[in-house]
């Protein structure tokens, strides 16, 4: 479609994806991979491909609207959201609509795609943007730093980029038992499917690991510290034991620091507060496209978001 006789904005396809490299770099001054980007967007694993929007001048890209689907369950029933995420505009083409009519021609493709809300975890720039858009908030989740008295040798192993040294130390495949825990409801929430298919789609741009400890399932990502995306503990004192063997290892391979970033109604949540102090993280905010979506039956995690 055309905007303002200036602009093309069209849905992504494959031949865009050295645009959103190139818009990376430009805006980010992040170098990504064509794969990175391929993997990232294309989720076809859930029959959906692109929902993604790009905008040209000319032949220039210029500005990028990124979501991805995902599928959301509990114990009756299965409906697809989308998280936002990756939204950005050249410094010259800036205010001029592009961010509004790229996310309103998303919206299109999701519903079209019997998608029933977009959500995102908001940073101070999404949540103004969103405003425009006539999003609602929904709550804070609640971050934990877990702090490890070490030297701080995994720092230096990521910023040599040597992160693929930890596949000696912690395992990526799941098994049947990880996979009943981490998708473990005792009520009617909705979370996402933590399917062996989605765990195969983001590790096919991060590298994540599962640790089991004292029949509890930490979900991870390593970089500079320890990123536990995910988390089953069946009790408070299960985790607390289980923590205390995954700080020794910390301690042990220099990581400094072990993050949680959990929904603030979830039961992980009300685990780790009774052993220490949370402190407030990203909001989340959301737009439904179905009268029926009732967001107080969702609980989010850390392993949800993009960058994870």
């Amino acid at each position: 479609m055309l905007y303002k006789n200036t602009y093309r904005l069209k849905q992504v396809d494959d031949s865009d994806l050295p645009a959103i490299k190139s818009l990376f770099l430009k805006v980010f001054n992040k170098k990504v991979s064509l794969k990175y980007v391929k993997n990232k967007y294309n989720t076809s694993y859930l029959g959906i491909k692109y929902i993604c929007t790009i905008a040209y001048h000319n032949i220039t890209p210029v500005a990028f609207y990124g979501a991805i689907p995902q599928e959301f369950k509990n114990k009756n029933k299965v409906i697809f959201g989308a998280h936002a995420c990756d939204s950005f505009t050249l410094n010259n083409h800036q205010r001029k609509g592009l961010h509004y009519e790229l996310a309103k021609l998303a919206y299109s493709l999701m519903q079209q795609n019997n998608i029933a809300f977009v959500y995102a975890f908001h940073s101070e720039n999404t949540y103004q943007s969103t405003k425009k858009l006539d999003w609602k908030e929904h709550i804070h989740l609640n971050r934990y730093h877990i702090k490890i008295p070490t030297l701080p040798i995994a720092k230096i192993v990521n910023k040599l980029n040597f992160n693929s040294i930890y596949q000696i130390f912690f395992k990526q495949k799941t098994t049947i038992d990880i996979l009943k825990k981490i998708n473990y409801t005792s009520s009617n929430l909705f979370t996402v499917n933590y399917s062996p298919a989605f765990i195969d789609y983001k590790n096919s741009f991060n590298t994540h690991y599962f640790i089991s400890l004292n029949q509890c399932v930490f979900w991870i990502k390593t970089e500079a510290i320890i990123h536990v995306g995910l988390c089953y503990a069946p009790s408070k004192d299960a985790l607390q034991k289980a923590l205390k063997k995954l700080k020794r290892k910390a301690l042990l391979l220099g990581f400094s620091e072990i993050l949680f970033q959990v929904d603030s109604n979830s039961e992980i949540n009300s685990q780790l507060r009774v052993l220490y102090s949370p402190k407030q993280s990203w909001l989340v905010g959301y737009l439904p496209f179905k009268e029926s979506v009732n967001f107080n039956n969702f609980i989010f995690s850390y392993a949800d978001l993009d960058t994870f």
